[in-house]
């Protein structure tokens, strides 16, 4: 059964492990197990040859919303990262700085909630709240204008989905709970609302024959300074 680390006790010699069904393509896939580390870290005779008994999943991309998830489900931060979930529309936001349009949709959804209310107050207060410009504040807002207008249209079979997971801000776990769905179904169909919503953003820069992604020289010198610093 390939699986991968949630969490730990302290000490090696007791410590359990949580893993559960890397094999994301399995419906119904949302099981965890807990077992022992040492037979975690047996080995077993396959064909005549030694293999490990369970494996590690690390090529699965681990967001800040999989952090936040582990928070809920009681499991500590990752050790070799710690991760401090800012809730704040004061905290400087990039705009428009993905490299695929699958990053792109997925910026936009994730921080559609506080991009909104960064909105409203700069509304209200006259004033670049989170961000530095005009021509950031105008691109944001064409964002939340695009998005808006696409879960009324083309996307509208992931509204209900979208607005529990990024208006209303629940996790997956709590979304699904609200949707009376697992969490395998819904993270399976918020992939699937960021694969439609990215291409509907590579079709509106198409059409107005632009392009809003970050292009490849400005991420090669954020690199480079990234090495300075």
């Amino acid at each position: 059964m390939p699986g991968f680390i949630r969490g730990t006790t302290e000490s090696p010699s007791s410590s359990s492990v949580v893993c559960k069904d890397a094999s994301f393509s399995k419906e119904d896939n949302e099981h965890y197990y807990l077992i022992r580390y040492t037979s975690f870290c047996e080995q077993v005779e396959v064909d005549g040859v030694l293999r490990d008994k369970y494996v590690r999943q690390t090529r699965r991309e681990i967001d800040e919303g999989t952090v936040r998830e582990m928070y809920e489900d009681g499991f500590p931060e990752p050790k070799s990262k710690p991760f401090t979930y800012v809730d704040d529309e004061y905290a400087e936001r990039a705009i428009r700085c993905s490299r695929t349009y699958y990053e792109y949709a997925k910026d936009i959804c994730e921080n559609y909630r506080m991009d909104l209310r960064r909105y409203k107050l700069i509304r209200e207060r006259k004033q670049y709240i989170g961000i530095s410009n005009r021509e950031a504040y105008q691109a944001m807002c064409e964002d939340l204008a695009f998005v808006q207008q696409s879960l009324k249209t083309v996307l509208n079979d992931y509204a209900d989905l979208f607005r529990k997971r990024f208006s209303e801000g629940l996790s997956i776990r709590k979304a699904a709970d609200a949707m009376q769905q697992n969490r395998g179904v819904i993270e399976r169909r918020q992939a699937a609302l960021y694969r439609a919503f990215a291409q509907l953003l590579q079709q509106r820069d198409e059409a107005d024959v632009v392009c809003r992604l970050m292009q490849k020289t400005e991420y090669d010198q954020r690199d480079i300074e990234d090495l300075l610093e």
